[in-house]
This record gives structure tokens, sequence and C-alpha cells, in this order.
């Protein structure tokens, strides 16, 4: 008897007992990736409900439907296949050895005999070897600890690839080590095994930390059925385990104590009937809550974030500033939001008080969102060392370097990480914007994705589909992806955002309705472009157009792996003033200064710099007297040599464009730090910088050393200069407003010119203006009502208006 196609376990009014009816009409459900947790006091039946599930207790009405079939009609050993448990009672395994019991789990796939193939034995391995028990194949089974018994029945549940796993006071006989590890590997399996997971706990805090939904039980029913946050309150805790009045001090203070528990449930939709999209929730985290800061709304109902995801029909679509947008929206109506991108791979990359890396989108994000950037933002971050590989950077920390392919065979190994980053930031905030990347219909990639869809689904979020239209081919865009997207996928993008348009957006009003006609979506606004300045993600910035010189000509070498090129954005508060990217010697023409960036890999952008002629003309015009600057790779290149012995890069030792003393060594070791010192000499033309203040961060591998008697340039050791040859390690130069202004006017007075400064601010502030402008830019232009309803809050503009 087929019920749906839905996966995982659900039972419909099933009524347990052995003699007599314990509890009745039971209405449960468990989806792959979900943990359901059965609570109550002793007796109330929740062993008995879990050996209903597993087949071992006949219900005595009712169904239980696996994978969307009545288990009746299912024979005993695929219904083995389908479910596994994994119970308290003791098992009798006398004269086994571990092995030998967790081969046990491929009885289902073995035949009669039990005889055991290449291919069992294989899943045997893999799944002792998740349960770190490999080193216990060949010991007995009885003597081994309760905490390794454990993991052994885990690995034997597990090696018969089941769908939904069945777990009977799991932490039972356990000391805290050993809760803690069953604990993580439970949570891995629904994570990365997409696991639907039922199990009994008597210990209620645990259940408060890792369960995503909990039917607490007694009195010969389910008492409630909910959230963490619904069934986690001090009253009904009392009333289920019969302590009203009782002194619970020897208990120490238990979370659920607290008369109001935060969980990061997302809310569930209600339910169409037509999406097939189920609500995936996170374990509860003790959140350490942010204070609402000035003009916030503490609102007691928003006691869980609200969720909603950008995603794209291309890279470079948009996806960065419509959410950044947003969460200066968001911000400015008084909620407390915050950014979250799953992965990222960008070359621009910025440090946290915490001294851990992250990718500057999401920098700018959380300032738009008025909090400090947190790493938990943005836990992937890819930085591409070449056409095939990465530098990988997990929670702010590199973890190494990898080829694509490396990478995509380990990814799925990274998603508890972005599990506990999400949850990090969900009991935090009221709203969370979570940007995808690239395509989410990337049909090679979908199997594996973490960041698009298979994100959206982890974490149960609306989709806004954003598509480019300056760049041509919108229906294409807007339709062919909805059309490549499965029906669970297409059902959650819940509209549409035509963005960058030319023009007036009313003579795209035909456009609108065939989108809207054609992809069945609502369209949520057509944004034009904008004169805002923002900081840019990727390599396909707009800013590397060639532009014209101006007053005051700045020429930005672009390596082919530029890094942090956003030290240079605050430029564009002068209008005067000219950055342009060059990356032939023609196109240098004859700039104030030539500026070297950072890069991802030196030694390599060094040989291109020989390769295209730009290195012994950047030597001519330091020799005739031409302002040069490095900042971080680009100072490594200024120097004699550069060395790489541990294979950071791509090993060897390459000669520097000897404009100043100095040699570096590459090394595994990333600096990761923020900065604060000054301007400690300067020569040449830009000596009034000296004794400035300055404000950065520092952000590379390996160490420079400067010969004796070189002037210093930033202080601390993290630069030099020599005549007017300038090196730095310091990302954020040019951030100040002194040392901006000092630098233009030096440069400007060189060759006669003045340039106004009147409008000049920090960098830090002059972003805060742009990020207010592109928050009014996107209320003129989106149906933010529209974006609050899909939220499932009320618009607040909406309700003064009432």
């Amino acid at each position: 008897m087929a019920a749906d196609n839905i996966r995982g376990i659900r039972t419909e009014n099933v009524t347990i007992g052995y003699d007599t009816d314990l509890i009745r009409e039971i209405c449960l459900e468990a989806r792959p990736g979900r943990i359901v947790t059965l609570i109550g006091p002793n007796g109330c039946g929740k062993s008995t409900l879990l050996k209903t599930l597993t087949g071992e207790l006949a219900a005595r009405s009712g169904v239980v439907y696996l994978n969307g079939t009545d288990r009746k009609a299912l024979d005993a050993t695929e219904a083995a296949k389908q479910l596994s448990m994994v119970m308290t009672h003791r098992v009798r395994a006398e004269l086994m050895t571990c092995g030998e019991v967790v081969a046990l789990g491929r009885y289902p796939y073995t035949g009669r005999f039990g005889i055991l193939s290449d291919e069992d034995r294989s899943k045997v391995r893999e799944a002792m070897a998740w349960a770190d028990v490999s080193d216990l194949r060949d010991a007995p089974f009885q003597n081994i600890s309760d905490g390794q018994r454990q993991r052994v029945m885990l690995a034997s549940a597990i090696c018969r690839e089941p769908e939904i796993l069945i777990l009977d006071e799991p932490t039972s006989y356990l000391d805290i080590r050993y809760k803690l590890d069953i604990l993580d590997r439970i949570r891995r399996l629904a994570a990365e095994k997409n696991m639907a997971v039922i199990m009994s706990l008597h210990e209620l805090e645990i259940a408060m930390r890792i369960s995503d939904h909990v039917l607490a039980l007694g009195e010969g029913k389910i008492l409630k059925s909910g959230s963490c946050a619904e069934v986690f309150t001090e009253e009904f805790i009392r009333q289920l385990y019969h302590i009203e009045g009782k002194d619970t001090t020897l208990l120490g203070n238990p979370p659920w104590l607290e008369k109001t528990v935060s969980s990061p449930e997302i809310t569930e939709p209600e339910d169409t009937g037509q999406s097939g999209v189920h609500t995936r929730r996170f374990a509860d985290t003790p959140a350490q809550q942010i204070p609402a800061e000035n003009g916030t709304r503490a609102d007691a109902s928003l006691h869980k974030a609200h969720v909603i995801m950008i995603q794209g029909t291309m890279s470079n679509a948009g996806k960065s500033v419509i959410a950044a947008g947003l969460c200066r929206i968001f911000h400015q109506d008084g909620y407390r939001v915050a950014p979250f991108k799953s992965q990222n791979m960008a070359l621009n990359s910025c440090v946290t008080e915490e001294g851990l890396e992250m990718g500057r989108a999401q920098v700018m994000q959380a300032e738009c969102a008025g909090i400090r950037p947190r790493v938990c933002m943005n836990p992937i971050l890819l930085k591409p060392t070449d056409d095939m590989g990465s530098q990988v950077i997990v929670n702010g920390r590199v973890m190494g370097n990898m080829r694509a392919m490396a990478y995509f065979r380990r990814k799925k190994e990274l998603i508890p990480e972005i599990r506990r980053a999400y949850e990090e930031l969900f009991g935090d905030v009221d709203i969370i914007v979570v940007e995808g990347a690239g395509s989410p219909v990337e049909l090679n990639l979908r199997k594996d994705d973490i960041v698009n869809m298979g994100l959206a689904e982890m974490i149960d979020a609306p989709v806004l589909l954003v598509g480019d239209i300056d760049r041509g081919g919108i229906f294409a865009q807007m339709l062919g992806t909805l059309d490549l997207l499965t029906p669970a996928e297409r059902a959650r993008v819940k509209g549409l955002i035509v963005n960058k348009f030319r023009g007036d957006p009313a003579l795209f009003a035909d456009g609108v309705r065939i989108l809207a006609e054609r992809g069945q979506k609502e369209v949520l606004g057509v944004v034009p472009w904008a004169e805002v300045h923002l900081d840019d993600e990727d390599s396909l910035s707009d800013r590397f157009r060639p532009g014209k010189p101006g007053v005051i000509d700045i020429a930005v070498v672009r390596l082919p792996h530029i890094s942090n090129y956003t030290d240079f954005d605050t430029f564009e508060q002068l209008s005067e003033v000219s950055v342009r990217y060059v990356t032939a010697p023609e196109e240098l023409l004859s700039p104030d200064m030539i500026i070297l960036p950072g890069t991802k890999n030196t030694i390599g952008d060094l040989a291109w710099l020989r390769q295209t002629g730009l290195a012994a003309h950047i030597r001519q015009e330091a020799d005739a007297g031409r302002p040069v600057m490095g900042i971080c790779g680009g100072y490594q290149m200024l120097g004699r040599c550069i060395s790489d012995p541990e294979h950071a890069e791509c090993g060897g030792t390459a000669e520097g464009l000897c404009l100043l003393p100095v040699e570096t060594r590459l090394g595994q070791d990333k600096k990761r730090t923020l900065f604060h010192g000054r301007i400690e000499g300067a020569s040449g033309v830009l000596q009034a910088l000296c004794g400035r203040e300055v404000s950065g961060y520092e952000i590379h591998m390996g160490v420079t050393t400067v010969d004796e008697g070189t002037m210093p340039f930033t202080s601390g050791g993290t630069g030099c200069c020599r005549e007017n040859v300038y090196g730095s390690y310091i990302h954020g130069l040019f951030d100040q407003k002194e040392i901006l202004e000092t630098l233009v006017r030096s440069l400007a007075a060189r060759k006669g010119k003045q340039v106004s400064m009147d409008r000049l601010l920090d960098y830090a502030a002059y972003r805060e203006t742009q990020y207010d402008l592109l928050a009014a830019h996107l209320r003129r232009h989106l149906d933010m009502a529209g974006i609050y309803g899909i939220l499932g809050l009320k618009d607040p503009e909406t309700e003064e208006h009432q």
C-alpha cells in the first residue's frame, strides 16, 4: 500500500501496547536529516513506541509508513534495508568479535547463508572506520566497554545503509566522554548521511540541544509535540515528570528552568499539498544572545530566526548586493539580522576581531546589518590558487590547499561545520539572509550541493531567484533555471528579481508579465542600475572594465590571482581620481602611481608579470622616479627574491623586481590579525604621510626580512620604503581619510594639480552612506511587503500605515 512519496518514517493513527492499549492514535513523522526525540517519565511508552516502529512489536492499529510504503507491505528483508535500530537491551554476542557484530548489519544483503561479499566487507570496514572502532575488529565484543559497545552497535546499524535510524536511550551507561562522542556521531549521521533519526532520551538538556522535534509522552498519550521552544518550558516539564512544587536545586540550573527556551527552529510553512517540501530543523544549541542594539526591536514573538535565501541565475547576477541591501533594510526596520553563506569562492577576504578569515562579501553584509562580522557567517572560504585548486579555509582557519577534484570528494564532510555555523547565528538574530553561489542548476554539481538548493533544503529556506538582465537572455536565465529545478526545488522559489536593468523599469512591464505567467512565480521587482559603490566579491567585478585617466591616475596591476582589491575602493569617493586595472604594458600609459596589489599566488603571478613585459616596465617607471607601491603579495614581489621551500604555493625560488631590499620566505602558517599602527617613515613623494595613524589588517603567508638600515614604512615591521617605492602588508591602508587625503594631495602637488577633498570621508563612514543608498534604492524597486510575507513577518511600513 503506497501512501505518498515522502521519505523517512511516518505513523498514521498508530495505537501501541502489549495486551492493552498503552498510547492511542500516534501521529509522528521524521524526514531525512531530522532528529526526532521522545521524552517522558519511566513507563510512559517510549521504548514500546520504538519497538513498534522497528517492527519488533506489532501496532495494535494504524499504519507505520517507511519511505511512503505501509510497513506491512514490505517483507522483513526490504524493511531491514530501510530501517535500522540500536536498542538499549544488552546484545548477547558471546564468542563474537566486534567485526562480526558489525557484519551482522549486512544480513539483509547476504542471502540465507549469510556469506559476505567483497562489497559487504567493504561496507563493514567503512562503517567501522566511520564509528572509529576499526581497532576493535578482532576484540571480543563482550570484553569492551559500554561506550565502545555503543559505537560498535552504531557501526552495525549504519553499515546496513538505512534511511531511518532508531535509537533507544543511546547515551545510557556512558560517561561524559562517550556521551559527547555518540551524540556527535548521531548529529553527523543526520547531516552527512541524510538519515531520519528517532530516539528516546532521559537527559533533557541533551534532548534540547540535539533535537529538531520533540514528542513528550505521558498519561497514555502524546502530551505535546513541537519544537524545543514549545516543549521545554518549566511549567510543562514539571507537569510531565510530576515534580510540581519540588525543589530542583540538586539538578543545578537545568536550561528548562528558564521561562523561555530559545530554539533554532524554522517556522514550518503551511502545507499546501503542492510543494513536496519538508521542514528541516537544526538542533538546539545554547546561544549567546546578542543584546538588542539601539533602534532594534526586542519583539518577544521573534524568539526564533526567520530565513530567506538569495540565489542567482549565474555568477555576478547581483546576489551579494541584493542580500546586502535586504540586510540593511531589515536592520533599518528594527530587526536583528545576519548574513550567511555556507561556501564562498573569492579572493577578497577580511579578518575578524578574533583573527579569523572570512569572505569580504559577508563582511559587507554584516556591516549592512549593523553587526560585527563573525566567521560563522561564512564557514567555508575557497581562495583559488590556480585554475585547478584552492586554499580551503574552514571556520576562518586554513585547512590546506586542495585540487578541485579532491575538494569535491570531501566537501560533504564539511556539512557539520556549515550546520554548526548556521545554528550559532540562528539563536542570535531575528532574520538570516542567506546567499547562494553561482547557479543552482549546475546539474553536474547538484548531487553534492551545499551552497544552493542543497543548503536551502537543509535549512528549509524560501528562495528568491535573481537574474542579470544587463548581460542579456533574462528569459532564458529565469525560465531555464526554473525548468531545470526539481519540483521540490522549484516550489522553494517564492519570487523572481530582475536585476541591473538600464532605463525605465516600466518599459519591462510585458517582461514581468511573461516571467510571471511562464514561470508561475511572482516578480518581486525590477531593480535598475544604481550608482552605489560597494565591495565586490569576485573577479567578475565591473571595476576591472577599462577606464580613462583622471586628474590623478592610479594604475593597479590586475594580477591573475588578484586578491583584496577592495583596498582601492575608497578612491571612488574622489571623482578626479581614476583607478585603472591594467594587464599589459601599453595599458599603463603615464600613471601618477603604480600599485601591485595582493595575490593568492605570488610566485605564479610574478612569473606572469615577466611574461607580459609588465615587470620590466614597472622597473623602468620606478627607476624614472614614478611612485610604485606594493600591498601584501605586491610588497613581496618588490623584493629581491621569494622562496617557497614548504610548497605553500608552487615551491621553488623566484627573483623579485629588486625594487626593495627585502627577501620573503613563504610558509604554511598564515598570519591573520587586525592592525593598528602608523606610517613610521616615508621617503620620496609620500614623505608627508610620516606619522599618520593606520588601521587595517594583515592576512598573508610568508615572512619578509628587511635589510638593516632600510627605512620602515608601516610600523611593526609590516613594511618598508626606499625613494619612491613603498611596500606594506597592511590591507585597508587607504581607508583612513587622512592617509587618502595626504597621498592624493602629494601626487597632485607633484604634477602641479589640485583635487577637491570637500566630501572625503573615512572609508568606513563612506560605506555606511552607500549602504543606506542601496537600501533606499531597493525599497523603491522591490515589493518589500511581499518579501516580508515570504519571511512570515509583517512589513513595518504597512503596519505603520494601518
